[in-house]
């Protein structure tokens, strides 16, 4: 299966009640295991968890290590049900940031055909780094 087709699966387990904006996200590692995740809100706001992290906390879980990330995958789908492209919060960018040691490549998707790839580098700058 594809990581659009994955994508799609995911998107169904998203948990927004509030905002009615679901995402999906894969984690794909250097060995190329691959570990999903989902937006999932709250009422009480701050403790929503974004799509890209649940993914890459998935991957930690798992046993991933800081440099293992190599690709992180993202579907957006707002209220209306369309397709939409979304970029990682600051939040999330920080995390790949940090557990890719600033190398993942970020693909967002519209659709299977219309994918955006951009290094974690160009989306956050200078990030912060306390590894080195």
């Amino acid at each position: 299966m594809n990581h659009f087709d994955r994508l799609r699966e995911l998107i169904d387990n998203c948990y927004a009640p509030y905002s009615k904006f679901r995402v999906a996200s894969i984690a794909v590692l250097e060995d190329d295991r691959t570990y999903g995740g989902v937006n999932v809100e709250s009422v009480a706001y701050p403790t929503t968890m974004c799509a890209e992290r649940n993914a890459i906390f998935h991957s930690v879980t798992e046993g991933a290590k800081p440099g293992d990330i190599a690709e992180v995958h993202i579907l957006a789908v707002n209220g209306e049900g369309e397709c939409v492209k979304a970029y990682p919060c600051g939040a999330c960018r920080q995390v790949i940031a940090e557990l890719s040691r600033n190398a993942a490549k970020i693909h967002i998707y519209r659709s299977r055909e219309d994918v955006t790839v951009h290094s974690i580098a160009d989306l956050l700058p200078h990030a912060f780094d306390s590894l080195e």
